[in-house]
């Protein structure tokens, strides 16, 4: 079984970082990484406009540079968005101070105080310094394995929608690799956290 839901004491561990919010907002905060995407990133903002939405997008520098108009498009209907790097590097794999330059890169055309880790891969060191720069690391708390090309996408909704919470950072991707899952998972989950009577918030 994939780890869809952070542990709470990875959580607790490295509260320097948000993770989640309270759950007394009976809000779902739901987050799309590594757009803005042609075709994807606008299927999914007329989906949220149908249903009254607002979303958190981290977006990737070099994407919003290829696709400045659907990331406005992501401005002009009231989401949040957040930096993502500019070419998505690994943070285990990328010397820090190439890392942080990316990151610097992205803000050129990212205007926000958030910052999420591609692959979720981030050390301390590198929380501090994108402090230091202004920005607050988000992660998540329930992530749907959208991206993964051999998911089987009945048994990973249901497990997505076993462990859901209000409070919770939940991660979609908004990229052409994901789309496929996403188009299946998406509308089902965005039901089902209505019928719960929860609601929807951007991170602010």
């Amino acid at each position: 079984m994939k780890l869809t839901r952070v542990p709470n004491w990875i959580r607790k561990s490295k509260s320097d970082r948000i993770w989640d919010f309270s759950v007394s907002s009976k809000s779902i905060f739901l987050t799309f990484d590594d757009g803005p995407q042609e075709e994807v990133t606008e299927w999914v903002l007329d989906l949220l406009d149908q249903e009254n939405i607002q979303a958190t997008f981290f977006c990737v520098g070099n994407n919003v540079a290829l696709n400045p108009k659907i990331y406005q498009r992501i401005l002009d209907s009231g989401h949040q968005v957040g930096n993502h790097s500019y070419t998505h590097p690994n943070a285990w794999k990328t010397p820090t101070e190439d890392y942080l330059k990316d990151v610097e890169k992205a803000k050129e055309v990212i205007q926000s105080n958030y910052f999420r880790p591609p692959y979720g891969k981030i050390s301390n060191k590198i929380v501090k310094e994108v402090e230091n720069m202004g920005m607050t690391t988000v992660m998540w708390s329930l992530l749907s394995y959208d991206f993964e090309q051999d998911l089987d996408v009945e048994k990973q909704l249901k497990n997505v929608l076993s462990k859901v919470e209000p409070g919770d950072v939940v991660v979609f991707h908004d990229s052409q690799k994901s789309f496929s899952n996403l188009k299946k998972m998406l509308p089902s989950f965005v039901k089902y956290v209505k019928d719960q009577g929860w609601s929807f918030s951007r991170i602010d």
